[in-house]
């Protein structure tokens, strides 16, 4: 009952284009929320930058601590997941890097990787660029990867796909393939059984039937447009141009991307 309720104050939430106004509630709410917290754990961190408040409510949460240590977790297991710790002068790209969370560590963990970051939001690109160091920072144009063809050893992806229309699904993992080297690995995260709960009877129905679901928020990339695909649907678009190295679903694995299904995939 708990679960039609929601979904029910959802749609209401979406019909009457109150989208906006509750993320803004929910962007003041946290702020007041993480104040103080934010302010103490920052005092040991005089050198880190970190993201305004509302370049991390969009791309994360407000929460400096789970900013800052969950970054660098990501960061090292892309790292070991990705095959490159023991690798001479690998290419790293965070494809849809945001504020750049994981990628900004990746360079004092791996010292002679050769970092990149990628973003559709410009001005987010632009402030990574001021505020870390070591790391290339693009932003992403007219749906292409400003890099050549073979040119990465790893790329990851931490919820991306989660955020793009599930119609543009097999566009970008061509593009992924493009830009990885062969033998190259690409590390994905996408909502899976974990996720399908937020879902209507009906939007459950229409994800059963053809493999994926995309809410109809319209703006790519936004926070509020989710992407949900189902483990077969994505396995059998992967295999195309990959091989499927590892796999967790996120409902029996969700210490490995916050439940979100990991996809360890090779060119």
């Amino acid at each position: 009952m708990n679960s039609r309720l929601k979904q029910g104050g959802k749609k209401i939430v979406e019909l009457m284009g109150a989208i906006p106004i509750m993320d803004e509630l929910n962007f003041r709410f946290q702020q007041i929320w993480y104040l103080r917290k934010n302010k103490t754990y920052n005092q040991p961190l005089k050198r880190f930058v970190f993201p305004t408040d509302r370049a991390l409510f969009n791309t994360f949460q407000l929460d400096h601590k789970k900013y800052y240590e969950d970054g660098l977790l990501a960061a090292e297991e892309m790292i070991d997941w990705g095959g490159i710790k023991t690798m001479q002068q690998p290419v790293v790209l965070d494809w849809g890097c945001g504020t750049g969370r994981v990628i900004r560590h990746i360079p004092y963990l791996k010292k002679e990787a050769i970092c990149y970051g990628a973003d559709i939001d410009c001005n987010i690109i632009q402030w990574c660029r001021k505020s870390i160091e070591s790391v290339y920072f693009d932003c992403i144009e007219h749906q292409t990867l400003p890099y050549p063809s073979n040119y990465f050893h790893l790329v990851y992806g931490i919820s991306v796909l989660t955020h793009i229309p599930h119609t543009s699904t097999q566009y970008w993992l061509n593009e992924l393939n493009r830009v990885l080297l062969p033998n190259g690995i690409a590390i994905l995260s996408t909502h899976g059984t974990q996720y399908f709960h937020q879902l209507s009877h009906p939007q459950q129905m229409q994800l059963h039937n053809e493999g994926a679901f995309t809410n109809s928020f319209k703006q790519a990339g936004h926070r509020s447009l989710t992407t949900y695909h189902s483990a077969s649907y994505l396995k059998a678009m992967l295999r195309e141009h990959f091989s499927i190295e590892h796999f967790w679903e996120g409902k029996q694995h969700p210490d490995k991307m916050g439940g979100q299904d990991c996809w360890v995939i090779k060119k």
